[in-house]
């Protein structure tokens, strides 16, 4: 048999309207939260803006002695030009501007005796300046092509331009000799004195 249930009303006559709600207001949890709070901002203060601040000093009074230490060594040196005046009539720096930033020719001179003596007849050697002149005789052209090549590898020279002039040989029977020799006339150009 299929019951039939009766309707059941509930027992409960009275109702409570009154609702006590725990809410964030409370100060039994907003007291910890605020500390929580506090803490955070006080490890933020401290690590986002005191200890950048204190940086910020430390390098600006560090700054402000370096600057001082300059302005005592720029105060001391005030009277340098004058002192390296008298120095140099007493000493090596007696050159002017343009004779300083000449080449040494005595290295200038162990240079041509190392890469050209050793290999051609130097003609003739002009130096006027940072600007050589050199004519060498009686070589084959590939010679001079190594010589060049030598000099150029050296750092006292900047550039070196070449014209080269040569004759035919001929022999009895007149036939051109295959490895005749020229003559170059070799412009040097050297780099600046390192004075």
């Amino acid at each position: 048999m299929i019951g039939i249930r009766k309707n059941e009303y509930p027992s409960k006559t009275t109702v409570n309207l009154i609702i006590h709600e725990k809410t964030i207001s409370s100060p039994t949890r907003a007291i910890p939260v605020f500390c929580v709070f506090l803490a955070v901002l006080a490890v933020f203060v401290k690590f986002g803006v005191m200890m950048p601040l204190e940086r910020m000093y430390a390098a600006q009074a560090s700054l402000e002695q370096v600057q001082s230490e300059l302005g005592g060594y720029v105060q001391y040196n005030k009277d340098y030009n004058e002192v390296r005046e008298r120095y140099s009539r007493f000493f090596s720096d007696y050159l002017d501007e343009d004779e300083a930033v000449l080449q040494d020719r005595m290295e200038v001179m162990n240079l041509f005796e190392t890469c050209v003596m050793n290999q051609a007849d130097i003609e003739s050697i002009s130096i006027r300046g940072n600007v050589c002149r050199m004519v060498i005789t009686e070589l084959p052209l590939y010679q001079v092509s190594s010589i060049v090549a030598e000099l150029e590898a050296s750092p006292l020279v900047q550039y070196i331009s070449v014209s080269t002039a040569s004759t035919e040989k001929r022999d009895e029977d007149e036939e051109v000799q295959p490895l005749q020799s020229v003559s170059a006339d070799l412009t040097i150009t050297l780099t600046g004195g390192n004075r």
